[in-house]
């Protein structure tokens, strides 16, 4: 990507062997203009930084003719792109800011959901400075994610971008298209009533197996719901109704209580440890150690 690109659409922070949304991320100058922006997929921008005198052009989606908005822009704001979206001008003045932007490509939504969100209407056109919180936060923890900082792991990521694909379009699309269902099961389609509400014994016994098996590895949400046959999404809730809490927060449970098991071997370095326990590093393995027991390995082992 060249450098003038690269300003319009920001640095690529995730590649290919990323397993969630694609993010990019901007530095903007305090003051400048772009022209002939658009997006082919589903986007939400996500700025800190700033405030920003900010006056944008774009084409109305259904007559194509040109249209314009300006508003100040504050740090925690966000904006709105549906796929199809051409923005002919933006003009800003006032301080630098950065801008987070994920993207909703199909690939990345079938693989996490049964039936994929309805997403943006294209027809409503963009919509610019708005707030609110919770996608700002899943966007900073995607991105923390992303940038290596307090990595959590697969199912950590795949459960954030489920639950911002999920987000978007109920709070600001179209909602679901249908209702999620089974994927990959033998047998007739069950109706939304008949579904389980829970999974069962041995499905139950299934991932906590698995989960055993595995947990030096870095596994998604993807991987637990395929050893039943469901999708992420409809996994999840099943989950939660089953575990009474989300996949990650079971899976990082399951880790820390493998790690106070193998803190008892003083043979081991606690490096060597959080490798056997599926943390990235000992740095994350002391991170989650002590938000979960409110003491370090370290501390822990020689008591």
């Amino acid at each position: 990507m060249t450098a003038k690109l690269a300003l319009k659409y920001g640095a690529a922070l995730t590649g290919s062997d990323w397993v969630g949304l694609p993010l990019r991320i901007g530095h903007i100058p305090d003051t400048g203009s772009m022209e002939e922006l658009s997006t082919d997929t589903d986007a939400v921008l996500v700025w800190s930084g700033g405030p920003s005198e900010v006056t944008i052009r774009y084409q109305e989606p259904v007559s194509r003719e040109p249209a314009e908005y300006s508003f100040e822009r504050f740090s925690g704001m966000m904006d709105l792109l549906p796929r199809g979206t051409k923005l002919l001008r933006i003009v800003w003045r006032g301080r630098p800011s950065v801008c987070t932007s994920v993207n909703f490509p199909e690939s990345s939504l079938a693989a996490l959901c049964s039936s994929e969100p309805a997403g943006l209407v294209p027809e409503r056109g963009p919509q610019f400075g708005l707030v609110d919180a919770h996608v700002v936060d899943l966007v900073r923890r995607l991105r923390l994610q992303a940038e290596g900082q307090e990595y959590l792991g697969a199912v950590y990521i795949q459960s954030l971008s489920l639950a911002l694909a999920s987000y978007i379009s109920g709070r600001y699309g179209a909602g679901t298209k249908a209702d999620p269902a089974q994927r990959g099961v033998a047998g007739p389609k069950l109706e939304a009533s008949q579904r389980p509400a829970t999974l069962g014994g041995t499905h139950r016994n299934q991932i906590e197996r698995f989960v055993e098996a595995e947990i030096a590895s870095n596994f998604g949400l993807v991987d637990l719901a395929s050893l039943i046959g469901y999708s992420p999404d409809h996994f999840s809730r099943l989950f939660k109704q089953t575990f009474q809490q989300s996949p990650y927060q079971y899976v990082l449970s399951r880790r820390i209580e493998k790690a106070m098991t193998l803190l008892r071997d003083e043979s081991l370095s606690i490096a060597e440890i959080a490798t056997a326990c599926g943390f990235s590093n000992q740095g994350h393995l002391t991170t989650a150690f002590k938000r979960r027991t409110g003491t370090t390995p370290g501390a822990y082992r020689k008591t």
